[in-house]
């Protein structure tokens, strides 16, 4: 009698876990009567831990509203883009928090937001909406955002996902009056596919994260200074404009801990961004980034953009391949000596290759515009970083009331394209410094000079960096709307120059080669006050007046720490200086000048001859 009691319990759980559409059971009413009662027993037994199992990952299912289907059917299988960051230029960055869970941890995240004036996203799922009522309404008491965290479904399908965002949806409007259409998916890559079209039929904006800052062996971690190392890398200087930050609330054993990480994020990563200005006694901070839900960020129409920027919508001359193939063995030489402006450090001794002897002897070497307005000179960076170093940058820029030329390494900028945008959004204007940095030619031990890469790799290598550059602002224009910010500009990586790679980079329809005076050296400077001297002989003569069309080359990279600053410092002397005073210079954009008709091959002014160029 006991092993029939059993049974029964055994089958009228199996019989309710079926109910609810999780897996099904290997024990069944039927299968039971031809069984002995102890196999019975426990294939049963073994169906329930399956169930369990399946029930701890999964979301059961439930049927699909016809509303759902008729949005399925007009969909057509399109598949939401998954966001790493919101395609904006808003100075911001998005945190977006998962696990309500437990009122204490989640309360310390909340406390810490409203000292700090932070705005976030918390994502509820299904299974919350049922049993942490209390906690959604906790975190709407502190006027944070509520979205949609979609959960995985064994088997799920487009459809089951369309309807779990339906289900959340009408919840979270009957119940807490919100209406969003901002989902998450909560659990790992499960089904993804099926996710995408959910979100796209649902009308809905599908995010993942830039950075995840929980990790499985984190979970006992007791501080966040032991947390802070394993979320970012060496090279990880600060978070991304726009990027989507995800902190799990109730992950961690100490409550506090999700809150203390948080706020670490934010110290060492976010209010980093912001520029320090040391000449103002009251240190006041500029051009910070502020926290901020996504909701926040989208309803900031003016700042978002498409990426990315579909080139068939451009003018053919902003399209990639525009003026290639032009370049023959017979006009090469013609076009290089018009469309190369060199650099006094770099000879035929140094860094040329390739080239004839009176190639190299007649190559320009003055590295001036040599139509440059009177007083002009022309501010430029090399390189990519990361947001700390560049917004320093665009507010010395905007402070000043001046434009410069970035020359973008392009590998690592796509994961930033937001930042890329706010550079042209300030007036700036940007050309290549090639998609991956590898210069033409290195220098060996015996120094000789050889080729780094053959011709087709170094032709797929210029010829990426602009199709990134275009797709992320091919559409952008500066002075008012009168010319395009991207320019077919590029400065070789570390100044080498060969023939075949010149040849390359003309063919692929680059317009100029821009070297420079001279650079800053600013990734090795000692002070702030030494840059600013260097940036200074470079801009000027030896007899102080201004070095008319000197291109002054810097760096936008984090290595390049002190050039927001001594760059402030001497713009600001520059200001100071009297109306008509010789050493006043003004700051122009190559853009304005390097056009078609354009030729370094012109005789160098009389005012800017210089014997030698000594910085």
């Amino acid at each position: 009698m006991q092993n029939i009691k059993l049974i029964r319990q055994v089958l009228l759980g199996t019989s309710l876990l079926s109910a609810c559409a999780l897996t099904p059971l290997p024990a069944s009413a039927a299968a039971a009567a031809d069984v002995p009662q102890a196999e019975q027993v426990a294939s049963a037994a073994a169906g329930i831990k399956t169930a369990a199992l399946a029930k701890n990952r999964y979301t059961a299912k439930t049927a699909v509203p016809q509303e759902v289907k008729s949005a399925l059917a007009r969909n057509e299988g399109h598949q939401a883009e998954k966001w790493r960051f919101v395609p904006s230029t808003r100075p911001s960055v998005i945190f977006t928090f998962g696990g309500l869970s437990k009122k204490e941890p989640l309360k310390h995240v909340l406390d810490d937001m409203k000292a700090e004036g932070m705005h976030g996203t918390f994502f509820v799922t299904e299974r919350e909406l049922k049993r942490n009522k209390d906690n959604i309404h906790l975190v709407q008491d502190y006027g944070q955002d509520l979205g949609i965290g979609l959960t995985s479904l064994q088997d799920g399908t487009a459809a089951d996902y369309a309807a779990q965002i339906w289900r959340v949806q009408q919840a979270l409007q009957h119940d807490y009056g919100v209406r969003t259409n901002i989902v998450r998916q909560m659990a790992a890559a499960d089904h993804e596919a099926a996710m995408k079209e959910a979100a796209s039929a649902m009308n809905c904006y599908l995010v993942g994260q830039g950075l995840n800052a929980v990790q499985t062996k984190d979970k006992a971690a007791v501080s966040a200074d032991e947390v802070m190392p394993h979320i970012f890398g060496k090279w990880t200087t600060s978070l991304n404009r726009g990027e989507i930050i995800y902190i799990r609330t109730d992950y961690y054993t100490k409550p506090t801990l999700a809150a203390e990480v948080m706020m670490a994020i934010k110290q060492q990563k976010v209010d980093n961004i912001a520029y320090h200005d040391e000449a103002d006694a009251a240190q006041n901070i500029h051009n910070a980034y502020a926290v901020e839900s996504i909701q926040d960020v989208l309803n900031d129409t003016a700042h978002r953009y498409t990426y990315p920027v579909d080139d068939m919508d451009l003018p053919i001359e902003m399209q990639p391949g525009y003026g290639s193939g032009e370049i023959t063995n017979k006009n090469f030489q013609k076009e290089f000596f018009k469309r190369y402006i060199g650099a006094p450090e770099v000879s035929q001794d140094d860094r040329m290759y390739g080239f004839s002897a009176r190639e190299m002897a007649l190559a320009d070497k003055t590295g001036l515009v040599k139509t440059a307005a009177p007083q002009t000179v022309f501010l430029t960076f090399d390189d990519w970083g990361s947001d700390d170093s560049i917004n320093k940058l665009l507010y010395v820029l905007r402070k000043h009331q001046v434009h410069a030329t970035f020359f973008i390494i392009t590998k690592n900028m796509v994961n930033n394209p937001n930042l890329l945008r706010a550079i042209v959004a300030d007036g700036n204007e940007v050309g290549s410094h090639t998609d991956h940095h590898v210069p033409m030619l290195r220098i060996d031990e015996k120094g000789r000079s050889h080729p780094v890469e053959d011709d087709k790799t170094y032709r797929e290598n210029v010829r990426a960096s602009y199709e990134k550059l275009v797709h992320a602002i091919g559409d952008m224009k500066i002075e008012n709307g009168r010319r395009y910010g991207l320019t077919r500009l590029l400065r070789p990586p570390e100044l080498a120059v060969s023939r075949h790679g010149a040849a390359i980079i003309l063919d692929e329809g680059f317009t100029y080669m821009v070297s420079g005076v001279g650079s800053s050296e600013d990734y090795g400077s000692v002070t702030m006050e030494s840059l600013e001297g260097i940036m200074d002989h470079i801009v000027h003569k030896r007899n102080g007046d201004v070095r008319r069309g000197a291109i002054l080359i810097m760096h936008m990279s984090r290595t390049a720490e002190r050039t927001p600053y001594a760059l402030d410092l001497l713009l600001t002397k520059n200001e100071q200086r009297p109306d008509g005073d010789p050493k006043k210079f003004k700051v122009g954009l190559l853009g304005d000048y390097l056009t078609g008709n354009y030729d370094q091959r012109m005789k160098t002014p009389k005012d800017m001859r210089e014997k030698a160029v000594d910085f």
